[in-house]
């Protein structure tokens, strides 16, 4: 599972932070870390897109060619962008699904989408690349994940609280389930002026 910290839940989706090593895959040609091992003083601070999916089948024949097209586009050059698949299952899917806050106790892989770069001068170039992949990767389900597959809260996009962005399942059902409802109630009692909150967080009931 990658290292480091990822995005914050900001409007735009993107934040600032250092960065560490991280195992990638399917990333575009020619991309190299940007970092060392190790190093004696600290890192350059990154911005940072990402988004996520699970699978609980393999992908379609026309989302592989989605995800190909993305990653060799010759009119988007920048090699950091990348997609990694992490293997699902075993004893986390041996949870109930109403156990925990997050349901998905049946996917085979977990899908990581992200991008990376430093200057802020270049946001709308590298931030537009990843929902463009996105919503033709899952452009069957609204532009987002089936309902039934979900996201993963611990990559906060909020992309697919935007309505113009996703059409299919709102984003509370991709993170959580049948437990949201749940979680709100949990809200509502211990956080009912809503004093601890984000662009993603559980909304009272």
């Amino acid at each position: 599972m990658p290292s480091g910290c990822w995005t914050s839940t900001s409007p735009r989706s993107t934040g600032a932070c250092r960065s560490s090593p991280s195992a990638r895959s399917g990333t575009r040609p020619g991309w190299q870390p940007p970092w060392p091992a190790r190093r004696a003083t600290p890192a350059p601070l990154y911005r940072l897109k990402v988004k996520s999916g699970y699978l609980r089948r393999r992908l379609s024949d026309r989302q592989i060619d989605a995800l190909h097209h993305h990653l060799t586009r010759s009119d988007y050059d920048h090699p950091a962008g990348s997609v990694s698949l992490h293997t699902h299952g075993g004893k986390v899917n041996a949870v109930a699904p109403d156990a925990t806050a997050t349901p998905h106790r049946d996917a085979i892989i977990k899908m990581f989408y992200v991008n990376g770069w430093e200057d802020p001068r270049d946001d709308a170039r590298h931030i537009g690349w990843l929902p463009e992949l996105y919503e033709d990767l899952y452009a069957d389900t609204g532009g987002a994940p089936a309902a039934a597959d979900g996201a993963f809260i611990n990559y906060p996009d909020t992309d697919l609280a935007d309505p113009a962005l996703n059409t299919g399942a709102p984003w509370h059902a991709l993170y959580f389930g049948d437990n949201y409802r749940r979680l709100q109630r949990v809200k509502a009692k211990w956080d009912p002026r809503n004093v601890f909150h984000h662009a993603l967080s559980v909304r009272a009931a």
